[in-house]
């Protein structure tokens, strides 16, 4: 409602005394409080907090440092709800939850600065997780349907070109490749991804493999690309992609397609893997996505003395798949991973983590239009993308909760269990991924990448660690 109509009465007769607003208050606890003001004319309910306007509620021009702060202040109220929110949904304080919401989504929109979206996700998170206990609810309304996988496939691909951490990561990993395999003397390289690569990435590695390799552009050095992955278009496109560059080339090249999602291989055996060849192992966000299953392995010796069950270890799939992978010996396994930690089991830790790491993952985004990609594809990003791990993060529990990021620090841990050492990058691979971040953050600082002591590679945005990239090889 406008303003300048605050307190005018309604034309017409009018049969009972019926207020144009009505206002009550809302404590949201932590020292959090505020008025709800429902409009009888047309309906709106708009929320004001003490001293800042809603969002909704129309404002005067003011000068760009009045326009600031008071952005600032709504910023820090909004990060006060969300909070409050998260709170109270882990205490089962559903009320306040459902208040905490309406505020939210009064002040927020997933349209706006990038906070007010980064709310707008998150509170869409927040409410799928309190009505998920009714899966009829749920099934009715729709909120369990996931995005169709040629849309995800898109928005991933435009993430790539926006955001430019995944084209450094893959950048990185096909140097550390041709530098591990340039002086054997296999016919055949044999690059297994697991999933998650750009194909862009294979068409650069290619380029490497025909310039680098012994006897560059004869056919009897073949490059062999196993690609494990549950669509047929995204198959048969990177298929005939890298099979035409091949031949302009005129580099060997054989490809193996694995129509299986990375949570279906329960086995090596897909990954046709050969004796002679040099094999390379590549997986780009996905192991994470094993880390949901658990089971006991069973002692070598299953019984003891009185016939009673041993149970050796537990351990997820990703841990047995890495160990089954180091039982191949391959000459090289990039890992590359969220340098997150959301699979925490506390759920206030796990959102607070989710919310700072999706912030800045929004923030990049916001930074890269119009110069990588139109206001839209952001949009398709964020909603087709980000939406889908957020909700997974915060609304999911039990083995429903496949996106759980860990820290290098846990993946190394468990690429020593899996029988894996490291194999630190070199200086000069560091040196050239340097130079494409410098060159796709157009000349800032935005993007940069950091190796550290055990020779992994950090890609930074700004100060924050976004995704690691690590190499390793068996003993």
């Amino acid at each position: 409602m406008n303003p300048e109509n605050r307190g005018q009465e309604t034309t017409g007769p009018v049969y009972a005394p019926v207020p144009l607003r009505t206002a009550w208050s809302v404590d949201l606890g932590n020292g959090l409080n505020g008025t709800f003001v429902h409009s009888n004319i047309d309906g709106t309910a708009t929320f004001l907090l003490p001293e800042v306007r809603s969002a909704a509620a129309p404002t005067h021009p003011t000068a760009p440092a009045a326009a600031q702060t008071q952005y600032e202040e709504r910023a820090i109220h909004l990060i006060k709800v969300l909070n409050a929110c998260a709170d109270a949904l882990d205490k089962g304080e559903k009320e306040l939850v459902n208040k905490g919401l309406q505020m939210i989504c009064s002040l927020a929109s997933d349209d706006g600065e990038p906070l007010h979206r980064l709310a707008s996700l998150f509170a869409d998170a927040m409410a799928l997780r309190m009505v998920q206990p009714w899966q009829g609810v749920c099934r009715a309304l729709g909120l369990q349907k996931t995005t169709p996988a040629p849309e995800t496939a898109a928005a991933r691909r435009q993430f790539a070109v926006m955001c430019p951490f995944l084209r450094i990561a893959g950048t990185a990993a096909n140097y550390a490749i041709i530098k591990a395999t340039q002086t054997k003397n296999n016919a055949v390289l044999h690059v297994v991804d697991l999933g998650g690569a750009n194909p862009d990435q294979w068409l650069l590695l290619l380029r490497l493999f025909a310039t680098t390799r012994p006897r560059a552009g004869a056919h009897d050095q073949i490059l062999r690309l196993t690609i494990v992955n549950e669509e047929d278009e995204f198959l048969s496109g990177t298929a005939a992609l890298l099979a035409s560059e091949a031949a302009r080339l005129h580099v060997g090249f054989q490809f193996h397609p694995v129509k299986l999602n990375i949570n279906q291989l329960l086995s090596i055996e897909p990954l046709g893997v050969r004796t002679g060849e040099a094999l390379v192992i590549v997986s780009t966000l996905q192991l994470h996505r094993l880390l949901a299953d658990e089971f006991a392995e069973v002692a070598a010796n299953p019984h003891d003395r009185k016939g009673k069950k041993q149970v050796h270890a537990t351990m997820t799939r990703a841990d047995a798949l890495l160990r089954d992978l180091a039982g191949l010996s391959p000459k090289l396994m990039v890992v590359t991973e969220q340098e997150a930690d959301h699979n925490g089991a506390e759920f206030t830790g796990r959102y607070r983590k989710a919310l700072k790491y999706y912030g800045a993952l929004l923030d990049a985004l916001q930074e890269s239009v119009p110069a990588r990609g139109s206001a839209v594809e952001r949009a398709g990003v964020e909603r087709c993308l980000l939406l889908e791990e957020i909700r997974d993060i915060v609304a999911c529990e039990g083995a429903q909760r496949r996106e759980r990021h860990e820290p290098m620090l846990k993946w190394a841990a468990r690429m020593d269990a899996a029988g894996f050492v490291p194999a630190v990058m070199s200086p000069d691979i560091v040196a050239q991924t340097g130079i494409l971040a410098h060159i796709l953050a157009g000349g800032s600082t935005a993007y940069r990448v950091s190796r550290e002591e055990d020779g992994c590679l950090f890609i930074y945005r700004n100060d924050d660690p976004m995704f690691s990239v690590s190499t390793w090889r068996t003993v």
